[in-house]
């Protein structure tokens, strides 16, 4: 998954800065967008850890009266990764030089993709632990993933990968597309190499469907934000072989040759296209626990083949056709956890009451035990708000009503009104989140679709402009 937004406020407030709770126990920095979700929340964890914060962000310095950012962050280009990790690495090494008594003890992704590459990449350059930059980079990359996945598959690795081929945006669709019948077959998926959140990706079930989306995915990827994000593979589409069945995403710690499981999420919502957009997520799994095995089994094997040995990882995995009982197939991994507001339904049992995912992810960057904490006995879920059309957005009703359907913890509408919304494949944000616990994952998902059903959503039409 990875879901897509911007932040809930325009406020990050770290209380005293890195004052709070810096000194012997040091700082770590967090890798961040302005728009990205979460830091409110890795913030507190670190609070409670008892380590200081340092915000690294791709802020405008000259909004910074508008922003209330703790005072030592530190403004990074996201467009430019090793330069971002070079100015980490730079403002750490100066506050070390300088005698702080509070060291970075480490950098941790808030986000997507991109950040998690700066902060592999920064981690390394101060000697700290963390993956190997390029086992990130490769997880960042859905052509490289595939890559190095059929060739572990290919070296007797038990891996299940789709068919693939990568073909530049700015061909002619209607010259590919008996290549893509005799390489891949129908359906195919199509699908941007480095956008996450099912942004961009799209099924075709015969040449026209493929002729169609693949231009439509053309002209979506000619924007210069997007073809700046690396002069190759941004004006690359990856053509993949449609794997059909139930989806589920895992979230784990990787520890070496060892994956830690935080949760498994059914997702009941089928992922059949035209898009992908993601709905409910549902834990603990109500698959069976062999079948939970070797999806874990499956995660490890991809991150093995790529890489990564440490930290959180992201995987979504499609299941197979005949209900769901082929071999499990690595669809997504990312060398991060799970994006969005979501992380919000796990909490972990410990003596001194719950803990959040943030302060599992801070311990374990810290060299502390968390293995011993397991995730709370009640199921939990999130429903993720779609945008059912483009246009602006007036507001959303029975706000309240939902919030009183039982079981419902939370209901957050991130899109504010006067703003403009666009669904997939093009769109970068949901409505918002929806919460709920109960006692079993059934009651957990009734309550989310009960509570989505009061919700009405007002979205007047975009005005047509002339030019001239």
């Amino acid at each position: 998954m990875g879901p897509m937004g911007h932040a809930t406020s325009a406020v990050i407030d770290s209380g005293e800065g890195s004052g709070q709770g810096s000194g012997e126990a040091g700082r770590i920095v967090l890798v961040m967008h302005t728009t990205a979700y979460g830091a409110e929340a890795f913030i507190e964890a670190a609070r409670r850890v008892g380590v200081g914060v340092v915000i690294a962000s791709d802020r405008c310095p000259i909004l910074d009266g508008a922003w209330q950012w703790p005072r030592d962050s530190w403004v990074i280009d996201f467009f430019d990764v090793a330069g971002a990790a070079d100015i980490i690495a730079r403002h750490a090494g100066d506050d070390r030089n300088a005698g702080s008594a509070a060291p970075v003890r480490a950098v941790l992704p808030v986000g997507g993709e991109v950040p998690a590459r700066v902060a592999a990449l920064a981690s390394r350059r101060l000697g700290l632990p963390g993956n190997d930059p390029d086992a990130v980079a490769v997880a960042a990359n859905k052509l490289r993933l595939r890559e190095r996945c059929a060739a572990a598959r290919d070296q007797g690795r038990p891996l299940a990968v789709p068919r693939f081929l990568a073909l530049p945006f700015d061909l002619a669709p209607a010259r590919v597309v008996d290549r893509v019948a005799a390489e891949i077959g129908w359906p195919c998926v199509l699908k941007p190499l480095l956008l996450s959140a099912s942004r961009g990706v799209m099924r075709a079930d015969d040449p026209a469907s493929f002729c169609e989306r693949f231009a439509r995915l053309a002209r979506m990827l000619s924007r210069p934000e997007l073809l700046e994000m690396d002069p190759h593979d941004s004006r690359l589409i990856l053509v993949e072989s449609f794997v059909p069945g139930p989806e589920v995403a895992l979230d784990g710690l990787l520890f070496g040759e060892v994956l830690h499981p935080l949760a498994l999420f059914d997702k009941p919502d089928p992922l059949d296209g035209p898009f992908f957009e993601e709905t409910i997520y549902v834990t603990p799994s109500r698959l069976p626990p062999a079948r939970q095995a070797e999806i874990q089994a499956a995660v490890l094997n991809a991150a093995r083949a790529i890489g990564l040995a440490s930290g959180p990882v992201h995987a979504e995995l499609r299941l197979g056709a005949q209900g769901g009982s082929g071999a499990p197939v690595v669809i997504d991994l990312a060398a991060r956890p799970i994006g969005g507001l979501c992380s919000r339904t796990l909490r972990f049992e410990r003596e001194a009451g719950e803990a959040p995912l943030e302060e599992l992810l801070i311990r374990q960057a810290l060299g502390q035990e968390v293995r011993s904490l397991a995730r709370e006995r009640a199921a939990s879920g999130v429903m993720m708000l779609p945008i059912p059309r483009a246009g602006i957005l007036r507001g959303v009703g029975g706000v309240d009503q939902a919030r009183a359907v039982p079981g419902i913890q939370d209901l957050v509408i991130s899109a504010r009104p006067g703003e403009a919304v666009v669904p997939l494949p093009e769109g970068a944000s949901y409505l918002g989140f929806i919460f709920a616990r109960g006692e079993s994952p059934s009651s957990v998902e009734a309550a989310l679709r009960e509570a989505h059903a009061c919700l009405a959503v007002d979205i007047a039409p975009r005005l047509a402009t002339r030019a001239g």
